[in-house]
Formats: structure tokens, sequence, C-alpha cells
């Protein structure tokens, strides 16, 4: 039997995840929804595509904190020392610095200190993990990898994060970041931000691979590895609010609730372009790298100058024009740093960072976003190393967006739950730039799509869609949503079920509901299937049916 359950607030999937940190339970309207009176896509009667901005100029910072004083390895289980004694010495580590305010720390913005106006802590416990996904966001899209676990004792971090809004006058594109605990050991996951995303200037060979990579863009080659890749059309954004109603209430005293860390969901105007995100996943086999023996990949260590993965997707018209790009570009040398810093200070990253003595972790997949009208297109997305090259093509229709109807979203089957938890360490690693992509989010869930519909057999189905409910914005209508699955091998229906309430979703005055699901399909056969879901409310209006496939293996 195929079931399904909401995941209002999804328990915690990975090791690492912080308990005591959670962004607001209700997202709040950051500007006015779609409404009634509000022309179709396609009846554009002014010629003009309205257009969307965030600017945000709060800065925030994540720290590590570690008190100057003798290693001790109080943190390991006394089980763990007894059982290797071998290892009691290596596992000594400084003792983390918890429970520090506002008033403990100095922030320095190009050399002038700043006044905090946001702190949160967030103390990572000793924990014993299998696997785990690691995210680095950058302002182009949000890189990741996963890690298999060996030894999977980890110790604690106390971390936090700490918010600022520098002077207005200050210039410059890019600004230094220093911040400073007393005589405390602290380690910050970045040491600058840029107000502009134009970056350096490309060099020679930069400007080379560039070109190369637009050249197999538009050759029919798939290359010498494997990439794939999937678009998702949604019509909504989201920015994570992290300041306070009354930002100037803040004192050292005073930690900011974490109430007030919420997500503002829009509605686009119905005549605006679609979101599309779209998920790139790729296996290489790249010079300078090494496999351990759980099939783990790593850069050498120290970098060597050129070990990066390039990706740059293009979009193309049913005309063959270029409708838009996307890509960036992930350094060794950028995921190293932090690693040298640590071993700088005489410790050694606790296993299971993306850091490590013998190597930097590679990303194996970038996911991003583009913003498209409706129509026709084509997505390629080619990978590199700087040598060899990798091509995903795939066809994507974008449909009108009525803004009067009750709509559905594309249906984004497969994917990765986490715990929004770990988003304010996201938000800030790229602030003041917003997220890329912007976080899909139910509740306490955050949805990660993957490209590959694949599952193995006797595993759950995390599905991802939103409702688009004018109605909202003036009554408060029921909403609804039903799903069904059918086997493609003999089109018998395996789950059908009846209307099923969206309420614990809806936050009243936002038109868009976002749903996290996952479908209990782990007593479903090996074979093919298709899973339909459908939106309707209480005033007797239904969405469309929205379609996609999945395969149990």
């Amino acid at each position: 039997m195929v079931k399904l359950a909401l995941v209002a607030i999804f328990p915690l999937v990975a090791s690492g995840l912080s308990r005591g940190q959670t962004i607001g339970p209700t997202p709040a309207v950051k500007s006015g929804p779609a409404t009634a009176n509000e022309s179709s896509q396609t009846d554009n009667r002014t010629g003009e595509i309205p257009t969307f901005h965030s600017q945000v100029q709060q800065v925030l910072v994540t720290v590590a904190v570690w008190k100057n004083a003798p290693r001790t390895t109080a943190w390991v289980p006394r089980n763990v020392v007894k059982e290797r004694p071998d290892l009691a010495d290596s596992m000594a580590m400084l003792p983390i610095a918890s429970g520090l305010s506002a008033s403990d720390f100095h922030v320095f913005d190009n050399g002038a200190e700043q006044r905090i106006n946001y702190l949160e802590e967030s103390d990572l416990p000793m924990r014993n993990a299998s696997k785990q996904w690691f995210f680095y966001p950058q302002s182009r899209g949000t890189w990741g990898t996963s890690f298999d676990f060996i030894f999977g004792l980890t110790a604690p971090i106390a971390t936090y994060t700490i918010g600022f809004t520098p002077a207005i006058s200050q210039s410059g594109d890019c600004h230094t970041i220093r911040v400073v605990a007393g005589d405390n050991l602290v380690i910050t996951n970045r040491d600058h931000y840029c107000t502009s995303d134009e970056g350096d200037p490309a060099t020679a060979e930069e400007s080379k691979l560039a070109t190369q990579m637009e050249q197999f863009s538009k050759s029919g080659k798939r290359g010498a590895f494997k990439v794939s890749s999937r678009p998702f059309v949604f019509w909504s954004s989201r920015v994570l609010s992290l300041m306070r109603d009354n930002p100037s209430g803040f004192g050292p005293a005073a930690a900011p609730d974490a109430a007030h860390d919420t997500f503002l969901v829009v509605v686009h105007d119905s005549r605006a372009p679609a979101i599309v995100q779209i998920a790139t996943e790729y296996e290489l086999g790249m010079k300078y790298v090494k496999t351990d023996s759980l099939g783990t990949k790593y850069w050498n260590y120290p970098c060597p100058h050129d070990a990066a993965i390039h990706v740059l997707g293009t979009v193309y018209k049913a005309n063959g024009e270029v409708a838009t790009q996307f890509g960036d570009s992930y350094s060794c040398r950028n995921g190293g740093s932090s690693s040298q810093t640590l071993m700088d200070y005489g410790y050694d990253p606790p296993e299971g960072s993306k850091f490590s003595k013998d190597g930097v972790l590679i990303p194996t997949r970038f996911d991003s976003q583009v913003e498209l009208l409706p129509g026709e297109y084509d997505v390629h997305v080619v990978v590199s190393d700087g040598s060899k090259f990798g091509q995903a093509r795939i066809p994507l229709r974008v449909v009108p967006l009525d803004g009067r109807a009750l709509t559905i979203s594309d249906v984004a089957l497969n994917g990765i739950l986490r715990d929004t938890s770990w988003l304010l360490h996201d938000a800030a690693l790229v602030s003041p730039a917003p997220l890329m992509p912007t976080p899909l989010v139910s509740k306490h869930a955050q949805f990660i799509p993957v490209p590959d519909s694949r599952i193995p057999k006797k595993t759950s189905l995390p599905i991802y869609f939103e409702i688009y409910e004018p109605l909202l914005a003036t009554q408060s209508p029921e909403v609804y949503f039903r799903m069904k699955i059918t086997n493609l091998k003999d089109n018998t229906v395996v789950m059908n079920t009846e209307p099923t309430s969206a309420a614990q979703c809806v936050t009243p005055g936002n038109v868009v509901v976002p749903i996290a699901l996952n479908v209990d399909t782990d007593k479903l056969p090996s074979g093919e299937y298709k899973l339909e879901v459908q939106a309707s409310d209480s005033a007797g209006r239904t969405s469309e049916w929205r379609m996609a496939k999945f395969e149990v293996q």
C-alpha cells in the first residue's frame, strides 16, 4: 500500500543539524500577490515585463570559536577512548567557546568596527554519522557533494552567526571582514564579501575555456563524462529575512528571537518570467584527483593551481537563439583555504568536514536558476575540469501562468530533504547577496531536487510542488490536493488518494502554498511509474493535473 506523509516539521536527516536553531514556522508575505484583476502572462498590454529585485543590506558571517586553552579529549565518549586508546592523542582538541554574547565579539568591515545587530549560536554536538550532504553556496549557484564517514565520531563545534549592516558611505565593491572574540581562536567562514557580482576580470586561459565550453554546448556531443540535469518551473521566489522587527532594540543581553528568521514567499506578477531551477549532477574522472576506499573524490592538497570545476548552462529558444545563460566555477584553492587556516593554528579539521589534511572534497552537483518567459526551450549544461567536457541536453516547456486561476507548479520528484536550520549558514556564505537558487521550503523542510528520478526499492519518494491560490489574498478558502500513481507497465493505478487538506502549509494572505511530501513507495515493485497531482479548493475550483515520472529499481 502506498502512503504519503506531509512533511510539516521534517526530522533531522543529516548529521550536523542544529536542533536549537530554527527558521520561523510561518512565512510572511513581502509583497502583494497576484490578484483577480491582473491580466494573464499572455495579455501583456503594456509591452513591459515586470522585474523583481531583492536588495539586502544585511551582512552575515559565521564563525567557529575555540578557547585559547590546552587541548582536551573530554569531548570523546569514555567507551571510545577505552576501545581506541591509540587515537586519544589525535582526538585532543581545543575546548569550544560556547555561551558567548554580542558583547564578546568585535566585527570589522574594511577595518571599521561594526554594530552587531544579529547573533545566533549553534552548537553542533558530538555525533555519529554515516553520510552527509555538504552545500557550498556562491553568488551564481550552490555546489554540493556527499561524503561517507569512515569513522563517524565528530567533535563538537561552537558556531555563531553574526549580522551587521555596514554604513552606506563605505566605498568599494569588495569589503574585508575580521571577527575578534577576546583571545579565543576564531575561524570565519569567509574573510570578505562583494557588493557586486562582476568578479575579477577573466584571465586569457579562463576566456579560452569559456569559449570552448560555448562551442561544446552547440555540438551534439555528450563528452568524456556523464552529466545529468533537470529543470523545474515555479512561479514564486523566496527571501530569507534575518532582521528583527525592531533592530534598534538589540543589545548584548538580548538575543534575537528565532521566530523572526522567516521566509518571505513572493508570487510573481502573472506577466513576469517564471523561475526555473536547474539541478545538475556529474561524474568526473579529473586530473589531480584521488579516490578513497568509499569512492569519495578529492583534489590533492595543497591544491594544484588549475584544479577546478566549471559549469556553463545555455538556454536556447526554439529558433536556436540564446535566451539566457548561467554558470560558475569552483576552485580547489577556494575550498582548501579554510583548511590551511585551521592547520596554521595547529588544529586538524574534524573528519567529515569538507576539508582534510589529505585533500579537498570535490563538488558533484551544481544548482542554479534562470528566469524564462513562456515558450519552448532546450537547456544545455556543460561541465568541464579545464581539459575534458561533458554535456546534458534537456527540452523545457514553460507554460503561462493565469494569475486568476487555481494553479499548480511542476512536481519535483526525488531529492534531498534537510532541516531549514542549515539555511542560516548558507545565507552567511553569500550575504548581502540572496541565496541562489532560492530555497524550496515547506515549513521546516528544505527540498533540494535532483535530476535522477530513479529510486531504490523499499524506500520513500520525496516530492515537492507549489499550489497558487489567488483567493488566499483576500479570503480563507480551504485548499486541497490529491495524488495518484500509475504503473506504466500495465496502466494500473496503484495509488489514488482522496483530496488531502493543505491547511498546514497555508499562510493567510499568501497565495503560495509550498508542499513537501514523503510518499511511501517501499511496497512498489521494480518498474516505471507516473505520479500525478491536482489541487482543489472549497470554492469548487480545480487545477490541471501535473505529472512526473519515476522509476523503482
